[in-house]
């Protein structure tokens, strides 16, 4: 469960779960306090009942995600715990091992930008994203599983050309999204009565794989309750 239909909600007091498989890629865009990190942990919190194993780099060092798994990275070692990740996908034998292995990487294209600077760095921003555009394109059949969150989506990601992007089977944009970031997570597609939607923090629009586009709502939880949890 990633949250309810924001319209029922809303509109008629009515809480219509909206779901996803745990084996999905997932992406998350919004700007600075739209809700991105309370959203992941309210996700982590519903897939707590799964065997799931979490790898999450966090390039800013917000602190947000620390204590949750025991693979964990900030700033400059978010490159080595991606190799690692991605070491352990390609030894990861076809169906799985009875584990879903999730990347979780908080503000990729910050981690992008930031080795884009010197000839040394974009090699290391390059492979970045073929690690990535590999788990987007043969995870699923290993359940190795990318999750992006960041502030704007935009074509430097991924390159237009390797497809990588459309393999993504859940996608949110949370708090109102650039022109640009739009078009590239839900491919020009419309939601019908959008513009009368007052969307702020955990609230915004998810284009989930096969389904049409709707507006969500996402729950919060505190992160010493989901610790408390996964603990047990």
């Amino acid at each position: 469960m990633i949250g309810y239909d924001y319209q029922l909600y809303y509109t008629e007091g009515i809480k219509i779960p909206l779901y996803i498989s745990i084996d999905s890629h997932l992406v998350v865009v919004g700007g600075s306090g739209s809700g991105k990190s309370t959203s992941v942990l309210y996700w982590i919190y519903k897939a707590r009942k799964y065997s799931c194993e979490y790898y999450i780099t966090d390039f800013k060092a917000s602190h947000e995600f620390k204590g949750i798994s025991e693979h964990y990275a900030e700033f400059e070692c978010c490159y080595s715990e991606i190799k690692a990740f991605y070491k352990i996908f390609l030894n990861t034998p076809e169906g799985g091992d009875g584990t879903t292995k999730i990347l979780l990487i908080d503000e990729i294209a910050g981690l992008l930008a930031h080795y884009g600077i010197t000839k040394e760095g974009k090699t290391i921003a390059e492979e970045i994203r073929q690690i990535m555009s590999s788990i987007l394109m043969l995870g699923r059949s290993r359940k190795c599983f990318l999750w992006l969150s960041l502030q704007r989506y935009s074509a430097t990601i991924f390159p237009a050309s390797s497809g990588a992007a459309d393999n993504f089977q859940c996608c949110v944009g949370l708090g109102r999204l650039s022109v640009d970031g739009r078009r590239g997570l839900f491919a020009g597609e419309s939601l019908e009565n959008e513009e009368t939607l007052q969307f702020g923090q955990g609230k915004g629009i998810v284009l989930i794989d096969g389904q049409p586009l709707k507006a969500l709502v996402i729950p919060k939880v505190s992160k010493q309750r989901l610790l408390e949890l996964l603990q047990r």
